[in-house]
């Protein structure tokens, strides 16, 4: 693989070099930001889109100064969630009703380049960017999707990270808070007319919102910080480039744990922390190099070329269950006062002591270490065929990725409410290496005919994946070919009126090592619509319906499962998902220069299993389940709904959040459901506030969750967990 990479990468070079040799234009142009950065481009792009997208911009993401990605993405309908440490550390993310277990149905992108630390061996999101560095975000769904894969299913979304400035600027934004919360940003950067750079870095802190049973940390620290450096060729000169080097670092220590509540207790205290969790500790560190050539001539053509290479290392000690083979904490959590049953809670609580071998606690740590590295390219070519005028993109990726996973287990004792060593031997639970190699292509094509803008294209993924298992000693290897086509329509009724149409097929790969009859996840995906705008008003209806021929569950720590199910897939068969997008927006101004935006965004979906089957899958059927064809799927809410209020002077502004999010099933089922096997509703309340003190200083205030409301977010991966608590914060930002 290695050697394929460095062939990859000299072709490239090659390219790039040969194409600069060989194409000359005319024009004059200034220094500007690499294409494949801003994939989406401007608002403006949107309003004739054949197909669904959104882009939160940096007006909007300074309007309440968000760090969780969950919060900045409840603006965005057909986006799902499913909370799990309240901060948005390790986030859960799905699209479309695509399953949002650690975000790994989504294409995730940071600058166009997929961010996940092996996105196809491995794409459950550990790590995430912290968005201080974040510029915007844009989202796509529907056929639109197809140029991003590989998870086209769902759809993808890109984080645009904070450009190289023009001239010489920097700023400063400190912010503290309740639970001891902390964040320093701080950046700055300058160009000339042949050279720029950035640097930037943030760190956040915090001493948690759980009490931990016996007292202890539940917080978390993280740094990020990233530098980069442009070289370019005279604005004036007839062919245009720029060479830029991306350079990051980020680390994090998190006291987290995948142990939650029982309901009484989580209703008496919801923010305790059992004891058995006490020694729950995440630490990763992350490091990556991207270098990035773009080339423009003439009006018609430019390419950006990018090889990349992302490592990634963690370690996650944490509770993994007792020294029985009969108990699973899933079945503990499902029946917490049955004799004996009650027994191991107290254990967890710290109540009791470990007084037999069974109630021997397990202590995993997973030591894992990742790559994703590749060559990028993708092209741009505007032609007049005709009298039509299109706009053609092209792109090859050559992408390699790989986990080393060495899992293992001890023993541990509860005694007086510590956890002491039973000084038993260390068992080691997986010794193995994933890894995945993929080729893709794609080609799209829009153009405009009359009131008709019209969209089209497909992508191949050819994946090869290999599985070495240490353990058992076998090697398995698997390779899938795939060709995904997808097209979109728009008329513009009025000029501010349209329609839109599109369908794409979905897909979502296998996991390396897979042999026992699990497929990939495919699906044939429609969308119809419209959109609407004048003056201030705007607004777009959306429905969706995601035909599955096969839905895929993957078995995951995070999930509920455990070691002995670790990565297991499992056939879903056929479902359907089906729902509405809606949003609306209006701003009105009254004489003395006040500003009152208004937006609402709502999404009702409806998805449901078409088969019956038994599954080992907890989130299909349970350990010994059957799914039965009219199931609803689990975490996906029929209504979420988030309403957004402002308030903007000439040097103040006040914003106000209210989302709703619908109760979600723990388990596939149908019909009323037991609150102890789903979610609780919530109604969330966000307020924020900022003042300019000064022409370059900022003083800004936050309340989250201004009604403290404690709700269940969620029951996985073991007990009932809480959203983040009410928390106040005040910050100061300088710019110059």
């Amino acid at each position: 693989m290695k050697q394929n990479f460095k062939a990859l990468l000299l072709l490239a070079i090659v390219v790039t070099a040969g194409v600069n040799a060989a194409v000359g234009a005319e024009g004059d142009r200034e220094v500007m930001e690499l294409e494949a950065i801003r994939i989406i481009g401007e608002q403006e792009d949107l309003l004739v889109a054949p197909g669904a997208a959104h882009v939160i911009d940096d007006e909007e993401l300074e309007n309440f100064k968000y760090n969780d990605v969950h919060r900045v993405l409840s603006s965005v309908p057909g986006v799902y969630i499913r909370e799990e440490d309240g901060y948005g550390l390790r986030p859960n993310i799905g699209i479309r009703g695509a399953n949002s277990d650690r975000s790994s149905k989504v294409s995730l992108m940071e600058d166009g380049i997929l961010l996940a630390p092996a996105p196809y061996a491995a794409p459950a999101a550990y790590y995430f960017p912290t968005f201080d560095r974040i510029t915007s975000v844009e989202v796509f769904k529907g056929p639109a999707s197809i140029k991003y894969g590989p998870y086209t299913v769902g759809g993808a979304i890109n984080l645009v990270t904070r450009p190289i400035p023009v001239d010489s600027s920097g700023g400063i934004d400190l912010e503290v808070g309740q639970e001891d919360f902390g964040k320093l940003y701080g950046h700055y950067g300058n160009s000339t007319e042949r050279f720029g750079m950035l640097v930037e870095g943030v760190h956040l802190e915090s001493s948690g919102f759980k009490d931990l049973d016996g007292g202890g940390d539940t917080g978390f620290d993280k740094n990020d910080a990233t530098v980069k450096a442009r070289v370019n060729s005279d604005p004036g000169d007839p062919v245009y480039q720029e060479l830029e080097l991306k350079l990051g670092y980020a680390d994090e220590v998190s006291n987290e744990s995948y142990l939650g509540l029982i309901d009484a207790d989580f209703e008496a205290t919801p923010y305790r922390r059992y004891a058995a969790s006490q020694l729950d500790r995440f630490e990763w560190d992350r490091q990556q190099y991207q270098l990035s050539h773009y080339i423009n001539w003439g009006a018609n053509y430019d390419l950006t070329t990018t090889v990349y290479r992302h490592d990634f290392e963690r370690v996650w000690g944490k509770l993994n269950g007792f020294e029985t083979d009969d108990l699973t904490l899933n079945d503990i959590f499902a029946d917490p006062d049955s004799a004996i049953n009650s027994i191991f809670v107290d254990v967890l609580r710290g109540e009791r002591d470990s007084l037999s071998d069974p109630e021997t606690l397990v202590i995993g740590t997973n030591d894992r270490e990742y790559y994703s590295q590749g060559v990028q390219l993708a092209g741009n070519w505007w032609p007049t065929l005709g009298r039509v005028e299109h706009n053609v993109e092209l792109g090859l990726r050559y992408h390699e990725d790989q986990i080393v996973r060495r899992h293992t287990e001890d023993g541990f004792l509860m005694q007086s409410g510590r956890l002491v060593s039973d000084q038993g031997d260390t068992d080691i639970t997986a010794d193995e290496t994933g890894s995945a190699e993929a080729i893709a292509v794609y080609v799209h094509d829009e153009f405009t005919l009359g009131k008709f803008t019209l969209s089209g294209g497909a992508r191949t993924e050819l994946i090869d994946t290999k599985l070495v298992d240490r353990l058992s000693g076998t090697t398995t290897d698997n390779s899938t070919n795939v060709l995904l086509p997808g097209a979109g329509v728009f008329y513009q009724m009025t000029p501010s009126f349209g329609l839109l149409a599109g369908v794409h097929k979905g897909f979502a790969p296998n996991a390396p090592g897979e042999s026992d009859g699990a497929d990939p996840e495919e699906s044939i995906n429609y969308e119809a619509g419209f959109r609407f705008t004048h003056d201030a008003w705007r607004a777009e209806v959306i429905g969706f319906y995601n035909d599955y021929s096969n839905l895929l569950g993957r078995c995951t720590f995070s999930s509920g499962c455990d070691e002995a199910q670790l990565d297991d897939e499992f056939n879903g068969g056929e479902a359907d998902i089906v729902g509405a997008e809606t949003s609306f927006g209006y701003e009105f101004s009254v004489d003395n220069g006040l500003h009152f935006p208004v937006s609402l965004v709502y999404t009702y979906t409806d998805a449901e299993f078409q088969n019956t089957f038994a599954s080992d899958f907890s989130q299909f059927g349970g350990d010994d389940g059957v799914v039965v064809a009219g199931d609803k799927l689990p975490y996906l809410p029929a209504h979420q709904a988030t309403l957004r209020l402002g308030v903007n002077g000439s040097t103040w502004e006040v914003n106000f959040s209210a989302k709703y999010t619908g109760e979600m099933r723990d388990s596939a089922s149908q019909g009323d459901v037991d609150d102890v096997n789903q979610t609780d509703p919530q109604a969330i309340v966000d307020l924020a506030g900022s003042y300019n003190v000064t022409e370059n200083g900022q003083v800004y205030i936050g309340a989250l969750n201004v009604f403290d409301e404690a709700d269940i977010v969620s029951r996985r991966p073991f007990g009932a967990r809480p959203g983040r608590p009410r928390q106040f914060t005040i910050g100061y930002k300088y710019e110059f």
